[in-house]
């Protein structure tokens, strides 16, 4: 049986950004983990549409010293209890095949649980995230900053849609999912 999911980025799209130093960043430490306001309403829609759900997320911080791996398996746990999440990858190499832009996290996960490809949907906060499901042939819905920015060898990917935040980006799979 081939399934559909939603795949999350984590930062900035289910919990806040944090402010160290004048820089916005992930959270570095469990303290500082905070679902964003919409979220648990967002990924619930998202179930009742019968979507897996899956967190695909960057964390180098742990590498670079700025956040235990304690801290970050206490905040995946909350994406996974707390939300319902069925599933999550966590990058830490830069450049590594699962370090979005690449897409290894998402393959990985595309095989593991026989997801079609073309009715599942990324939510990213950042270039990355659209680049890493436009090169797994999801649909791809962005939710940061506008206008949406890239560098230039990535300017020829653009999201297929852009969103205020997660719910709404939600409510789009919703309606999108109605006129199949």
């Amino acid at each position: 049986m081939v399934r559909r999911a939603v795949f999350f980025d984590r930062d900035g799209v289910l919990n806040y950004l944090v402010n160290h130093d004048g820089v916005m960043t992930a959270p570095w430490s469990f303290d500082e983990f905070e679902f964003m306001t919409g979220v648990e309403e967002a990924v619930n829609l998202i179930r009742k549409l019968d979507y897996l759900t899956f967190v695909v997320t960057n964390q180098p911080d742990v590498l670079d010293d700025k956040l235990n791996s304690m801290d970050l398996k206490m905040m995946m746990l909350m994406c996974i209890k707390h939300l319902g999440i069925d599933d999550g990858l966590v990058a830490y190499e830069r450049g590594s095949a699962w370090y979005k832009p690449n897409n290894g996290m998402i393959e990985t996960l595309i095989k593991s649980y026989k997801i079609d490809r073309g009715s599942s949907y990324i939510i990213g906060d950042r270039w990355k995230d659209i680049v890493a499901g436009h090169k797994s042939k999801l649909n791809t819905i962005y939710v940061g900053e506008v206008p949406y920015q890239s560098p230039e060898k990535y300017q020829h990917i653009q999201p297929d849609y852009i969103a205020d935040n997660t719910l709404h980006a939600c409510t789009l799979i919703s309606e999108l999912t109605r006129d199949d």
